[in-house]
């Protein structure tokens, strides 16, 4: 690069434009050497910021990319934004794109003084959809030929990157005035100190008719800076009134924030918007129509923007210039009826683990995931057979999925680990040789907990995930030593200073990548997917639960605000319960065996689902259809059934049978003065009950001498006892703690 520039200290020209102050503080952060369009790009600081490209061949004087025919200022903007690209690490320059740009805003520069009888100020007085128009106008012009789809698309995303850094922080306009908001870009955005979505790009000038576009942005800024929002929440409901209500209204003609001031005309219009919800129009492709879910998620959204319209009314009119929301209605807070409004559909998704078996042998494929691009990389898979898989190049996202595993985090909560997570748990000295001891816990995690308010975001780890995070230290300081991190996972293209976490796309991708290769599947047959992170997760909290951790020990592990969500994994205790119903004999009301036919099964294992037939004591075999006339009478019942894992309750039952037999009596004798008898139809009950307890123990006792006891599970209705069988889950981190050990043989 050429640093003979003589306005390297100079002032840039006032600005018609107006933001002359805040682009004075921009322009005085760029070296002098960066002032200029001139580039040798082979060479210095240039060559980290360029992309290679071989037609661009090293000259004395370097490539020169100052447009023809534009105020001084223009060229000023371009040299801040290339120097910008380089010290932020936003992105790498592709010459041709560059010389490309500078050709189209000399065009578009003549076009705005043709109209307006004077020249632009700026780069931001150009719309970057009129600068790409005239650029592929002057292509066409020159070659007598179009562009390629492709080329036109890159020339497009790199115009409107360049439009929005000097929008955004050359000018004075408030960030919300912008149709494009952008974490990464404008800074005066509110946001938290970590955010899961800083990637994530919020889009507003597509939403018409612009009356809506200008209530949406009143209302998301507003919902932003009150912190009633986050910058997911705001991503979402920015695609979904772009995506539905924009379209329908202006298939409409409705140019109106009222639509209509007809209570049943608005009620009858959304019932059609919601009509239209479920036709081939709203549909983003042919053959796959909105769900259930879908159309109620859009209608909820709908109903707060106006909802809150109603409520900020006079602030919605005077930011928007538009007095016609003042005109909303209470009917406006309710758009829809009761009859008209979408449900959605009872319960959430399925929730799944990786058994143990599954886990072990995609373990193996971590290597490749880590091993260097193209590097053969030799896998023995559990069953000892052995292949050779190409390595993809990515070690942080091994260790990012193995964290994963080991501590049942969500993906964003590793992915935004400070650089330094750990911390002493106080009053506790670290156990001698615990580097040995995998089960020990070692340390707290310290994670970013982004969903849930109100939660102590940190957790117990064992020295395996110590271990996993001293190697991703390790290899960030010797891959990158002019670094300070803040964040213990980088970007793989541009790491921000260390300032950035990986974003969730990137670990995504690798992911899918490693995804189409490997072809292991479960026994259904279907694909195990790394990307499916969140089962891993689902296995931790399996785990825990099936090893009989309290359920409020589980929820102050996984971070959730409340037990609700932490019982939905109780669910994945069923299969437990249906393996232990099945594997256990069934003794039935008198001590007789039960003999269990194959039409049975299916029923059978169907009763720990069913509240219904299951009893504090055992099981009711009556067939579903089947009603009982029996009361309380299980005991002497021929349907009743039981095992081993009930012996404990049965016991107790005979113990406290017995005792309210006595209290009874004596209750008796007290108020009349008379003996309760047994042929009391009460006491007769109660002998009967003590007759086949009596006879269901002496045949359960006999069966434990025989049989060298059962190994049981705790039975329904049993308090502080847990399952004491291995299930599908169980093993599953004693795998990945061996994974994670340095020491372990591989």
């Amino acid at each position: 690069m050429t640093g003979n520039d003589n306005r390297a200290s100079a002032q840039p020209a006032p600005a018609r434009g107006g933001g002359e102050d805040r682009w004075a503080q921009q322009w005085q952060q760029v070296p002098a050497q960066w002032r200029t369009l001139v580039y040798h790009l082979d060479s210095g600081p240039a060559a980290t910021v360029f992309q290679h490209n071989p037609r661009y061949r090293p000259t004395p004087d370097g490539h020169n990319f100052t447009p023809q025919g534009v105020p001084q200022r223009f060229c000023d903007e371009i040299a801040w934004w290339v120097w910008l690209c380089g010290h932020e690490e936003r992105r790498k320059i592709e010459p041709s794109l560059l010389k490309w740009t500078s050709g189209a805003l000399s065009v578009a520069a003549a076009d705005y003084h043709r109209q307006h009888r004077r020249h632009p100020a700026s780069i931001a007085d150009l719309g970057a959809e009129a600068i790409v128009r005239h650029g592929v106008r002057e292509f066409e012009r020159r070659t007598g030929r179009l562009p390629s789809a492709g080329f036109r698309r890159n020339v497009a995303s790199f115009i409107e990157h360049l439009h929005l850094y000097v929008s955004v922080r050359c000018t004075d306009r408030p960030w919300w005035a912008h149709d494009i908001w952008d974490l990464d870009a404008d800074p005066r955005i509110p946001q938290r100190e970590h955010e899961p979505c800083h990637d994530q790009v919020a889009r507003l000038g597509g939403i018409e008719p612009v009356w809506l576009r200008d209530g949406v942005r009143f209302w998301l800024r507003t919902c932003l800076t009150a912190e009633l929002l986050r910058w997911s929440s705001v991503i979402a409901r920015t695609r979904g009134i772009t995506r539905h209500l924009g379209p329908f209204l202006a298939e409409r003609g409705i140019d109106d924030p009222v639509i209509s001031t007809d209570r049943a005309a608005l009620r009858l219009l959304f019932t059609e918007f919601t009509e239209y919800l479920k036709s081939p129009a709203a549909r983003a492709k042919p053959e796959r129509p909105l769900s259930a879910a879908t159309i109620a998620v859009v209608q909820s959204k709908i109903q707060m923007f106006y909802t809150f319209m109603v409520d900020h009314a006079e602030e919605a009119a005077a930011a928007t210039g538009d007095p016609r929301w003042n005109r909303l209605t209470d009917t406006h807070t309710r758009l829809w009826g009761a009859a008209f409004r979408s449900r959605r559909p009872s319960g959430g998704r399925e929730l799944t683990w990786f058994s143990t078996a599954e886990l072990q042998r995609m373990l193996c494929y971590l290597d490749v995931l880590a091993a260097n691009a193209g590097k053969p990389v030799v896998i023995t898979h559990p069953d000892s057979t052995i292949s050779v898989v190409s390595g993809l190049g990515d070690p942080q996202a091994a260790r990012i999925w193995l964290l994963q595993a080991l501590t049942g985090r969500r993906a964003s909560e590793i992915l935004m680990l400070d650089f330094d997570p750990l911390q002493p748990i106080p009053g506790q000295d670290r156990p001698a040789g615990a580097r040995d001891d995998p089960d020990g816990f070692v340390a707290k995690l310290r994670y970013q907990q982004t969903k849930v308010d109100g939660v102590v975001p940190t957790i117990l780890v064992e020295q395996a995930v110590v271990n996993v995070i001293s190697e991703q230290q390790d290899w960030i300081q010797r891959r990158y030593p002019q670094l300070d991190p803040k964040y213990l996972f980088l970007g793989v293209r541009y790491q921000h200073q260390g300032q950035r976490p990986r974003s969730y796309d990137s670990y995504s991708r690798i992911l899918n990548r490693l995804d189409n290769i490997h072809g292991l599947t479960d026994t259904a047959g279907h694909p195990l997917r790394f990307s499916q992170t969140h089962r891993l997760r689902h296995t931790r909290a399996t785990e825990l639960l099936n090893d009989g951790v309290p359920i409020h020990v589980v929820q102050r592990y996984l971070g959730h605000a409340s037990p609700a969500m932490t019982l939905r994994y109780a669910a994945t205790l069923q299969a437990t319960a249906e393996a232990e119903f099945l594997r256990h004999k069934k003794i039935g009301a008198h001590g007789t065996d039960i003999t269990i036919s194959p039409s049975d099964i299916y029923d059978m294992t169907q009763l720990s689902a069913r509240t219904d037939r299951v009893l504090p004591n055992g099981v009711c075999l009556l067939p579903p259809v089947a009603t009982c006339d029996k009361g309380n009478a299980c005991l002497s019942c021929g349907h009743f059934a039981t095992d081993a894992t009930h012996l404990d309750e049965l016991v107790d039952q005979r113990a406290k049978t017995l005792k309210l037999i006595d209290v009874r009596r004596e209750q008796y004798r007290a108020r009349t003065g008379r003996e309760l008898t047994d042929d009391n139809v009460w006491i007769h009950e109660r002998r009967r009950e003590i007759a086949s307890l009596d006879a269901i123990l002496d045949r359960l006792h006999r069966d434990d001498v025989t049989d060298d006891g059962a190994n049981s599970v705790a039975g329904a209705g049993t308090a502080n006892r847990a399952p004491t069988m291995q299930t599908a889950a169980r093993g599953s981190h004693e795998s990945v703690l061996r994974k994670a050990d340095p020491d372990t043989p591989r």
